[in-house]
């Protein structure tokens, strides 16, 4: 049972491995063909560029659960612990609101090209396969906001934020 969790805690890294590969392998490929011959695969420019938003939302997911984003905390160290707490909880509701109104139009988006079926210039596919990553990434980003506010809450040692979902994740943002 443990290692099904762990492979479920996992499933941003695995995604976004296997696309980064693939976007690689892609790129690396066009490259060649490009300076081999006079040709190139136009299909590789709109592929890319759809597996980027998934890639992107998945890395944003991964971010939240390492406690891995950029953050300007100049103030916020100026304030007593509790404080802190209070402002990192804050920070994730309004992450939390965001990420519910991104998958909210991501969806609309989706159901739209879906009826409308609509489909991409070079390959033909469905558009939906590629705007469904929105929804898609964006839920994973609003679960790893929720186990934020969760594990924030839990947490009693050390500074707020600091390690409280990378200690529980195998790596922090300071420690790979």
């Amino acid at each position: 049972m443990r290692r099904v969790v762990r492979v479920l805690d996992r499933i941003e890294e695995y995604l976004c491995a296997v696309i980064l590969f693939f976007m690689a392998l892609l790129g690396f490929a066009n490259v060649m063909v490009r300076y081999l011959t006079t040709f190139s695969l136009a299909f590789s420019e709109e592929l890319l560029v759809n597996l980027f938003v998934w890639l992107s939302l998945l890395g944003i997911a991964i971010g939240v659960k390492r406690e891995a984003h950029l953050g300007v905390t100049v103030l916020t160290d100026l304030l007593p612990r509790s404080w802190q707490r209070i402002v990192l909880v804050f920070t994730a509701v309004a992450g939390i609101v965001l990420f519910v109104i991104v998958i909210r139009q991501g969806w609309e988006l989706t159901l739209i090209q879906k009826s409308w079926g609509a489909r991409s210039y070079s390959l033909d596919l469905p558009m939906w396969w590629f705007s469904a990553g929105v929804p898609v990434g964006a839920a994973f980003v609003l679960i790893r906001l929720l186990q934020a506010i969760w594990r924030y809450g839990r947490d009693d040692q050390g500074r707020p934020g600091e390690g409280a979902m990378g200690a529980d994740a195998g790596e922090g943002a300071h420690g790979a």
